[in-house]
């Protein structure tokens, strides 16, 4: 095969032509948008219609900014095709989606784009038979959620749409925002979001994928949220576990393996703690998430391909009230009684929400629900306070788990209420009527996502007790996870699943160590023996240890040949914490020829910017100090340029083939 050398110096003055000769559209646009699939995720439903009408403007921004603030990376939205085309085939319209999805990635979120619902004229000719098949409690179909009459009309939506949102440059959205992470559909394995069947699904799963990849190469394409209980389970009125749901659809079509990038499942488990003391060890978080990748490993050996990551794409906790009447699980749970036995009438058109087995008593060992005096199952909601244990409980398994996204459902209920269904008491902010006020989970999110964004799982740490057997009921235990900060910090985050006690955890040497509570405050802590003393209850807390800080800085020394007409010298030196955190710092020179373009920076690792010019001085060497002054020390970095009639310059040769 032949090999061209060319000079360095020369191919980057090609490329520079040729990238001047592009169209300015076809130039890459850049964002603030994150580069890659991270942890902390939320359903934000900022481009819900219901919004316009319920938060306008000004409450969509208040929440956009209340999300950030938080620490919330990667927002899940909906771009339904039911309303992107819903006029007839080729009638696009954009203006609210585009809107949302622009102030979203404008404030910095990454987002990941539901492709779903269809359009009254792209439908089955039998959707109105489907919604009605399986009726109980008041539940039915929408008729949004319907298949599409033609897998083709579902793939030119997701192709318009997937261009419209890659950020490219060409044929996008004002500012071409960034979605750079879909999915096809949301839980297709309930009845009440699929009146159809996984062959059917199937069939527009592949077409939407192979459309998505077609406008956008390098998007992620994750499967749709499966809501999982055991791998197994079924009702027999059309609601089915995920990955049952999964392997019918491969039956159908074995070809669909290579039609996602990541498994997202949804297990909710409502009634009962992610932990639960009682459950048997499968149907807990960590055995349903164990089950999922269990899964995936098992497909991937049968079918090929490389690892697929898993993601949870919905999970949460309702702080439902027994005020509330939709805070019951009967409806859901079969439990065949009128709305009206509890004096209440069913808004028409509003569904009960379905809860999924654990409210027939499939949970526990217990062999039906406990029934109140109107004969309706238990009040399945939580406590604010046990959503804000819950939800840290449910991300510290989950990345221990090795989970690559998590999304949280949800951040503010996009109907305020009105839809009388039990989940929109999962947000984590209050309604607008309520001033958007955060529950303790937002505060707990804040906290986690704050110290364990970009963090490594270490593993169970000593104190750990927390042991897992699928078929065995779990028991009461401690769980103690450790994971290392991307700044040097070990932080511990501990927690029992029932009762309270006290442990003594041994520190390591050269570390200082704090204490902080759920919601981030710092706590007292004893010391005991070089040991921490640590109470611990069902509200998880974090025990950070961390190194002292002290400044690094390289290069030690910038040393630079120029002659009198080279333009300036731009040159970066990173300054760094030798320790753990951040720190901050300043910088300044004594010589007019250097100047600092970053007089001031934070964090554990940055970049100082400084460039050196020539311009007005005679031949011959000077030199100046650069003095870096931080919170970490002080450093004196000597500079030197050389002024030079002539530099000889020598550049390595480029190698293509």
């Amino acid at each position: 095969m032949r090999r061209h050398i060319y000079p360095l110096a020369a191919l980057l003055a090609l490329t520079a032509i040729l990238l001047a000769a592009l169209p300015a559209e076809a130039q890459t646009v850049t964002s603030t948008q994150p580069a890659a699939i991270s942890l902390f995720g939320m359903n934000t439903y900022f481009t819900g219609r219901e919004r316009i009408s319920r938060d306008g403007d000004a409450g969509v921004a208040t929440l956009i900014a209340k999300g950030r603030q938080i620490g919330v990376a990667w927002a899940r939205e909906e771009l339904s095709w039911g309303n992107i085309e819903r006029e007839g085939k080729g009638l696009w319209q954009w203006d609210d989606i585009d809107i949302r999805i622009g102030a979203a990635a404008q404030a910095g979120y990454g987002v990941v784009g539901m492709l779903l619902t269809t359009p009254a004229w792209a439908r089955v000719g039998d959707c109105g038979v489907r919604t009605l098949r399986y009726i109980y409690a008041g539940v039915r179909a929408e008729s949004y959620w319907c298949p599409p009459a033609s897998p083709q009309d579902f793939a030119d939506y997701v192709r318009a749409t997937v261009e419209r949102y890659d950020g490219d440059g060409v044929d996008d959205a004002p500012g071409s925002p960034r979605v750079a992470a879909w999915q096809i559909w949301n839980e297709p394995n309930a009845w009440e979001t699929w009146p159809g069947s996984p062959a059917e699904f199937a069939a527009i799963w592949q077409a939407g994928y192979s459309a998505a990849r077609a406008a956008d190469p390098t998007a992620v394409v994750a499967s749709p949220g499966l809501y999982v209980f055991d791998g197994q389970w079924q009702d027999g009125v059309g609601h089915g576990d995920g990955l049952r749901f999964f392997d019918e659809a491969l039956a159908a079509r074995p070809s669909l393996w290579g039609s996602f990038d990541a498994l997202a499942v949804h297990p909710y488990m409502p009634d009962v703690a992610p932990d639960q003391p009682g459950l048997y060890g499968s149907i807990s978080l960590w055995g349903r998430l164990s089950t999922a990748r269990a899964w995936l490993d098992e497909h991937t050996r049968r079918y090929g391909g490389p690892p697929k990551p898993l993601w949870v794409s919905e999970v949460g906790w309702s702080t439902c009230t027994a005020a509330q009447a939709d805070c019951y699980a009967g409806a859901a749970a079969g439990v065949q009684q009128e709305a009206g036995a509890r004096g209440q009438e069913q808004q028409a058109g509003q569904p009960t929400a379905f809860l999924g087995p654990m409210a027939t008593g499939a949970y526990t060992d217990t062999s039906a629900p406990q029934l109140d005096s109107a004969g309706l199952a238990a009040l399945v909601g939580k406590s604010e306070d046990q959503q804000a244990s819950y939800l840290v409980r449910a991300y510290g398994l989950a990345m221990a788990a090795g989970v690559q996204h998590m999304s949280w459902f949800q951040l503010e209920d996009k109907f305020d209420g009105s839809a009388h269904n039990f989940w929109e008491e999962a947000a984590i902010f209050g309604t607008a009527a309520e001033g958007y006020r955060a529950k303790p989970a937002a505060q707990a999110y804040a906290a986690m996502s704050g110290l364990l964004t970009g963090a490594s799982f270490l593993g169970f740490g000593g104190l750990s007790t927390f042991a897992y057997s699928p078929a065995a009921l779990s028991p009461q235990a401690r769980f103690h996870l450790r994971f290392l900060t991307a700044d040097n910090r070990l932080v511990d985050l501990l927690w029992r699943n029932s009762g309270v006690g006290t442990v003594y955890l041994p520190l390591e040497p050269g570390r200082g160590a704090e204490l902080l509570d759920r919601a981030g405050a710092a706590q007292g802590l004893s010391i005991v023996g070089g040991a921490a003393q640590l109470a611990l209850s069902e509200s998880p807390i974090y025990l950070i240890q961390s190194i002292s800080p002290g400044l690094t800085i390289a290069p030690a020394s910038l040393d630079v040949h120029v002659q009198p007409d080279d333009p300036p010298q731009q040159l970066s030196i990173v300054v760094a914490n030798s320790g753990s955190g951040a720190i901050s710092w300043a910088a300044t020179t004594d010589a007019a020829w250097a100047d600092v373009q970053t007089p001031a920076g934070q964090g554990y690792r940055s970049l100082l910017r400084i460039s050196l010019s020539p311009a007005g001085l005679r031949l011959g060497s000077y030199s100046a100090i650069l003095r870096v002054s931080s919170s970490a020390g002080t450093s004196d970095i000597p500079l030197r340029m050389v002024v030079s009639e002539h530099v000889y310059r020598r550049y390595l040769p480029f190698v293509g083939r």
